[in-house]
């Protein structure tokens, strides 16, 4: 596919102005597919500029590019980047409320040239349909594509309303953008979005100035291995912990050790946690961010020399977009994963509190329209009464049927379905089987990332194979490929010892040299007192004959 002289400067004066100096292969190709009105699939790995190949055609094409991104931290972090290069931009999702979302709804009736950032839930709205039916939409991004996906790992039923809502947007060209995708979620994401004889850009996921390696360590010896990991590298870097409770431990150990740590996690006030994400964030600062995997999604700090996994994360799509937020600057960084079979179990754990299980989905549904066919809508509270089922796993359950568009919250509060009761339980019926998979992908994944960890190949070509890339050759970065070994028993020993040694040894060379200062100061003082001597004229003395004794 040949760029042209008009659209090759088109592309270099909208780059400036995003200030990037050069765009990758990749990202030319997918832009000129978009601008030719054409459909795309682009998987390119974290850090490598997905968000270019819609801002610079939103700049370029007649009527307004629309974004869907789950992420609210993203919508917000670009829009604010955009509005200071002064590239045209509104922003609409639930927390833009009053005056701002009056202009920007505004502001979209203008039309032209222009970036619209929202959520799947915003763009369902009658408000947003309104204004964008009445400019025509040039190109509809879907970032994050992969929660549209039963097959990736962040599966999310509101992704799968987007065809829907295609269509009733006029059917505009789509182009999908994700950081990880294997060959069977690219087929899953064409066949849900419906993307027409699409352009299909997969990257390799693995960067070649990002060095991998894994250490294995015990629960007992990770905590010595990771502080003496940080103490050795270069700032600014990422920790991230599988809890809340590790977020905790591991930033009190290092701020006791006086590394310049911060924390980031769900248990966190959100005014802490923003805080705290502002000055990890500030450029020139070299600290250390401890967080759980909720920080870091639409972060764009090039500097990160580091990001190390205190425990294995639940999938390799996971570690792979989380290890990929190191060198956005090209320079040469670390990605470490601390690995011991046990984090499996704490993974499973999660992962059966945060899925929903199909019996209990099926369950809440038979109760639902046992409660339609009386005449009569629950609530939660009476809703879980009637399942058997906690409150807590309750509002989750209603929450994947109102993401399915199959059940609604009434201004009452009262659970509504918005199909026949005969449909919903068919419906039901089909989510449970897709939990059912869900689970089975749960394990396979965990699986994956257990392989990753234990093989003795190079550590790029393993991620390249799992995500369906050519292998190509050997990276010449990874511990595999530099033969690194295993790491010395002293690496994981306390770090007390030999802190006490230190101090010890360095108490007796103080010791010792205020020994010597105080004997160079005693031959200092001898010495001025010989130099006084020699000054006076010496004094005559007679000696006294030695007595003799009596014969």
């Amino acid at each position: 596919m040949e760029i042209g002289p008009e659209e090759q400067a088109q592309f270099v004066k909208a780059a400036e102005r995003l200030g990037i100096e050069r765009l990758y292969p990749e990202q030319e190709r997918a832009i000129l597919h978009s601008l030719q009105g054409r459909d795309a699939l682009v998987v390119l790995p974290t850090g490598y500029g997905k968000s270019a190949c819609y801002q610079i055609p939103s700049m370029i094409l007649p009527k307004p590019v629309v974004v869907v991104s789950p992420l609210l931290a993203l919508l917000e972090d670009q829009t604010r980047s955009l509005e200071k290069r002064n590239i045209p931009v509104v922003r609409v999702d639930g927390t833009v409320r009053g005056k701002a979302r009056r202009e920007a709804m505004a502001r979209i009736a203008e039309g032209g040239p222009l970036l619209v950032m929202t959520t799947p839930e915003t763009l369902s709205g009658e408000e947003l349909r309104t204004a964008l039916t009445e400019t025509g939409i040039s190109l509809f991004a879907v970032d994050e594509a992969h929660c549209a996906s039963e097959w990736g790992h962040d599966f999310r039923p509101a992704y799968l309303r987007l065809h829907e809502m295609l269509e009733r947007y006029g059917r505009p060209p789509v182009l999908a953008l994700t950081a990880t995708a294997t060959a069977s979620v690219r087929e899953d994401l064409i066949r849900i979005l419906d993307l027409q004889d699409p352009l299909v850009i997969a990257a390799s996921p693995h960067r070649p100035n990002l060095c991998f390696e894994v250490i294995e360590c015990g629960s007992t010896a990770r905590l010595r291995a990771l502080t003496r990991l940080i103490l050795r590298l270069r700032r600014p870097g990422i920790i991230y912990c599988s809890t809340t409770k590790e977020v905790d431990a591991v930033h009190g150990a290092l701020r006791a050790m006086g590394v310049p740590a911060h924390r980031y996690h769900g248990g966190m006030k959100g005014s802490e946690r923003k805080a705290e994400q502002e000055l990890f964030m500030k450029r020139g600062r070299r600290l250390v961010m401890v967080a759980t995997s909720a920080f870091g999604l639409g972060i764009d700090k090039p500097d990160i020399r580091y990001v190390v996994h205190f425990q294995t994360p639940a999938s390799l799509e996971q570690y792979v977009q989380e290890a990929g937020r190191a060198g956005r600057d090209g320079r040469q960084s670390h990605c470490i994963l601390l690995h011991h079979f046990d984090d499996r179990d704490i993974h499973e754990f999660l992962l059966g509190q945060s899925r929903v299980r199909p019996q209990q989905l099926f369950q809440l549904v038979k109760a639902l329209v046992a409660y339609v066919e009386e005449g009569r809508f629950p609530d939660i509270i009476d809703l879980a009464a009637s399942a058997q089922i906690a409150q807590r796993v309750t509002s989750a359950v209603v929450a994947v049927l109102e993401s399915a568009s199959l059940v609604e919250i009434t201004t009452e509060k009262y659970v509504r379905p918005l199909i026949h009761p005969d449909d919903l339980v068919a419906q039901a019926r089909r989510l449970t089987e897709q939990f059912q998979r869900l689970r089975k992908l749960d394990t396979e994944r965990l699986d994956a990332i257990e392989a990753y960890a234990s093989q003795e190949v190079c550590r790029a070509q393993m991620l390249r194979s799992y995500f369906g890339v050519e292998a190509g050759g050997e990276c010449g970065a990874c511990d595999m490929c530099r033969q690194a070994g295993e790491r010395p028993g002293s690496f994981f020993e306390p770090l007390r010892k030999k802190k006490a040694r230190k101090k010890a040894g360095k108490k007796s060379r103080k010791k010792a040299r205020k020994k010597a200062r105080a004997k160079k100061g005693s031959a200092r003082r001898g010495r001025r007192r010989g130099a006084r001597g020699r000054g006076k004229p010496a004094a005559e003395t007679t000696s006294k004959p030695e007595p003799t004794s009596a014969p």
